[in-house]
């Protein structure tokens, strides 16, 4: 029997079992009253109905496993192996058949199956009405930031707010005439909708955690966090004026970007008045990926209360035992400035590559792993060959390690797991969001001045302030320099550069690395192009699946594919 597509936007939504396992299609049905009633009049079995949902946030610098991440199809970095899934990305052989996240689609419909069934329950639940309403707005924040993750890979998708009837979609008839009221929602809706929905749990929920155990949790603050991002990326020119309303906003609205201030503002409004519970962290820029449950690390807004994460795909080879899966590009390295705060080929800079770390933006020894590194009692060695000593590598050199640079962000210097508290917002993305909004809508005044120089003045790094007088185009491209060393290897550099649409310049083109020479004691660094990449616009926004297309239902193929 040929499945429809019904099969995956909301069979797949309804074939989990009450507590998140799959059934077949022609099983019994995986949700009957006397299920929805023993679970959701019930407070703590209502609870771990959450803490279910709650268990499906994924997301790290690894996100598709085996040392491949979004880092790996932008210009931060390169998987360490040519059959990694993410390199087909970088030679634009990037299509449905061909995504090393085609599982994002039917994921995130699952994981909102699930939140809908709470919702839809809430009449079961006849415990605490404060303990219900917190449960209630929990869910809505999960469910839209499930959308939200649809949205920024394949813009506006069927909007889905009910778990179906299992008897409605038994047979082929019933999943014909489902489908028909199945299709892809235009992008302005699913904005709308995700919004709302946003504030409708802000309402509810407290702004910040009211203990330490419950951080991780959704918050008024995550709600408003979120809202603003949400509203930003449906500013920037990806989606505003894309020309077609399923994939953005068919004509080009200025306005955009003042709801998106507003969002951003009024975030900092709500922290002002919560005394300003949210900070930077001042425990170290390092520490900040490694300490997410110091008591005083309240820069992270949301994030995945996870687990560790084996360093495997992250230490270097032989003497770690790693496979280097993140080959940091000299593209992401040559944006950190000098800490004079002149960019490195700005007259006077005083750059020199044989030298290239000596007094850069602090950040830079924070988030890369270089040759001579003192790293869990080591001393690096990354040199490619010995023109002294036979030609041998360095005790940490390995075939795979193709730029002599890789990812320190994230690990431990102890070398244990790496801690994947994975931030999906913390304060300095928002003070980022808070300025390129108002330089959009204003230009470069002080507003926009003050937020990107709080974070580039944030503890242990300490940048200068950027030059007064700058056009409102030079303030963008210093925002948007900030955003890709500040929030390096987190996974926003891929979205950013596509919501903005210059990844036909930042991911087209020579992908640079050095190689490392030693010579006695004398060590040179060559600049090389590793490879040339290739990006096209269609891969702007994701494809949706071939599997999907390929069951026959009439939803519409994003364009170029």
């Amino acid at each position: 029997m040929k499945k429809a597509f019904i099969y995956s936007l909301v069979f797949i939504l309804s074939s989990c079992a009450i507590i998140g396992c799959k059934k077949d299609f022609l099983s019994s049905p995986p949700v009957n009253v006397v299920d929805a009633n023993a679970i959701f009049s019930n407070q703590l079995q209502t609870s771990g109905f959450l803490a279910n949902i709650y268990s499906e946030l994924n997301g790290g610098p690894d996100q598709f496993g085996s040392g491949t991440g979004f880092t790996n199809m932008c210009d931060e970095a390169e998987a360490g192996y040519a059959y990694y899934s993410s390199n087909a990305s970088n030679v634009a052989s990037f299509d449905g058949s061909n995504n090393p996240d085609n599982a994002s689609l039917n994921d995130n419909y699952r994981k909102i199956r699930k939140c809908n069934v709470m919702l839809s329950n809430k009449d079961l639940m006849t415990f605490t009405p404060a303990l219900k309403d917190q449960y209630l707005a929990e869910a809505q924040f999960l469910r839209a930031f499930f959308y939200t993750e649809l949205l920024k890979r394949f813009g506006g998708m069927p909007i889905i707010t009910s778990p179906i009837d299992y008897e409605q979609i038994k047979d082929l008839n019933a999943q014909a005439e489902l489908k028909k009221d199945i299709k892809r929602n235009t992008y302005a809706e699913c904005v709308d909708f995700i919004v709302k929905q946003l504030d409708s749990a802000a309402a509810v929920l407290p702004w910040s955690p009211p203990s330490d155990l419950e951080r991780g949790r959704a918050t008024a603050a995550a709600c408003a966090a979120l809202k603003a991002r949400v509203l930003l990326v449906a500013a920037s020119p990806l989606f505003n004026g894309s020309g077609n309303a399923v994939t953005g906003y068919p004509a080009a609205d200025p306005a955009r970007w003042q709801r998106a201030l507003e969002a951003a503002r009024d975030f900092f409004s709500k922290n002002a008045a919560g005394s300003n519970w949210y900070s930077l962290y001042n425990g170290g820029f390092d520490k900040l990926f490694t300490e997410s449950r110091d008591p005083n690390n309240k820069e992270i807004i949301w994030y995945r209360q996870g687990s560790s994460q084996s360093n495997t795909y992250f230490n270097p080879p032989n003497r770690m035992g790693g496979f280097t899966g993140f080959d940091v590009s000299l593209n992401l390295v040559d944006k950190f400035e000098m800490k004079s705060g002149l960019a490195i080929n700005d007259a006077g800079s005083g750059y020199d590559e044989q030298k290239w770390w000596v007094n850069r933006d602090p950040r830079l020894a924070f988030s890369v792993l270089k040759n001579g590194d003192l790293w869990r009692g080591n001393t690096m060695e990354f040199w490619a060959r010995d023109l002294s000593n036979n030609n041998l590598p360095g005790l940490d050199w390995g075939t795979q390690n193709q730029t002599a640079m890789t990812i320190k962000k994230f690990q431990r210097p102890d070398n244990s797991a790496i801690v994947t508290k994975y931030h999906y917002i913390r304060l300095a993305d928002v003070y980022l969001m808070l300025a390129e909004a108002a330089n959009e809508v204003n230009g470069p005044t002080t507003e926009a001045y003050t937020a990107i120089n709080t974070v580039r003045n944030r503890p242990t790094v300490v940048m200068p302030p950027l030059p007064a007088g700058l056009s409102k185009e030079q303030m963008r491209l210093r925002i948007q320099n900030e955003r890709a060393v500040e929030m390096a290897f987190e996974n926003q550099r891929y979205f950013d550069v596509r919501r903005w649409k210059i990844a036909e310049q930042t991911d087209n083109g020579p992908f640079q690395g050095f190689v490392v020479e030693k010579n006695g004691t004398t060590i040179t660094h060559k600049r090389y192009t590793l490879e040339v990449r290739k990006f096209v616009p269609r891969m702007y926004l994701y494809p949706i699946p071939d599997v999907e297309i390929f069951k026959g239902a009439d939803i519409v193929q994003n364009p170029g594919y």
